[in-house]
């Protein structure tokens, strides 16, 4: 007897380029190999080929196509960063590997490859000058409170509307088995952060003008209570710095009174239909 298997169809895939800045390109679905034989039922089958059917029909419109009601439009990533639009003398797939460098080897240790007019800048803290900056990274040592700390960097990419800037991402991780800052003794705590952007801008010397860091895009991810940077990892060993802006996000009395309001005018909104 032979044994039919079902073949599925799987949804073409996008494959970014390294700077993840090329337009999607949506294509036919390409089918594939079954690698077992389906348990599904036969219903199962035709119902989910059905809805293959219409997601493909769907993806044969312009994605990119803008649509007014919806606020909704997509810019020509191509065109703005290998086109003739983009001046800037380093290319992107350059400015990469720059910024990766520049990484790699560690904030003490950049020292002459930042500009004169060079700033770092987080959520609350800078802007910082050069020197300040260089005095600042080089009497601190996050390793050795958390010798296995890992920064998982990731999502390199230049921007459009800046050709200089390179914007990359990071979800730190580490186990507090030292001492923290010369004084915060170990607590064996495994510190995740949430995802964080941050960004790097050179000049058209190679030299970085800007730093940016510890911009975090969930707060509810992590156990940091939603802090980015250094305030996230004492946050989360229970040994936060004192002040406001090191603490997670507490909600006003202010903007609780305003919460309230809002409440009020949908119930009497609801009061009148």
């Amino acid at each position: 007897r032979v044994e039919m298997r079902t073949m599925t169809a799987a949804p073409a895939r996008v494959h970014a380029t390294p700077l993840n800045v090329a337009r999607r390109v949506v294509s036919k679905p390409t089918p594939r190999r079954a690698s077992a034989p389906s348990t599904r039922s036969s219903k199962s089958a035709r119902a989910n080929a059905s809805e293959m059917t219409s997601t493909t029909a769907s993806q044969d419109l312009d994605i990119d196509a803008p649509d007014p009601s919806a606020i909704y439009d997509v810019v020509d990533e191509d065109e703005m960063l290998y086109g003739a639009s983009n001046t800037f003398p380093i290319k992107p797939d350059e400015l990469v590997v720059k910024c990766k460098s520049a990484l790699r080897a560690g904030f003490a240790n950049i020292g002459d490859s930042l500009a004169e007019d060079f700033e770092f800048i987080g959520p609350v803290v800078g802007p910082l000058p050069r020197d300040a900056f260089v005095n600042a990274v080089g009497g601190f040592d996050l390793t050795t409170g958390f010798p296995d700390m890992k920064s998982n960097y990731h999502h390199f990419r230049v921007d459009p509307f800046e050709t200089n800037r390179v914007w990359f991402q990071n979800r730190t991780t580490g186990t507090h088995t030292g001492k923290l800052a010369g004084r915060f003794e170990a607590t064996g705590t495994v510190v995740e952060c949430p995802p964080q952007a941050l960004s790097m801008t050179f000049n058209e010397s190679g030299k970085i003008v800007k730093i940016t860091v510890g911009v975090v895009m969930d707060r509810t991810m992590g156990n940091t209570g939603g802090l980015g940077g250094v305030f996230g990892l004492f946050s989360a060993i229970g040994s936060p710095l004192p002040f406001p802006e090191a603490r997670p996000w507490k909600m006003s009395k202010r903007y609780r009174f305003f919460q309230w309001l809002g409440r009020l005018s949908a119930k009497k909104a609801e009061a009148k239909k």
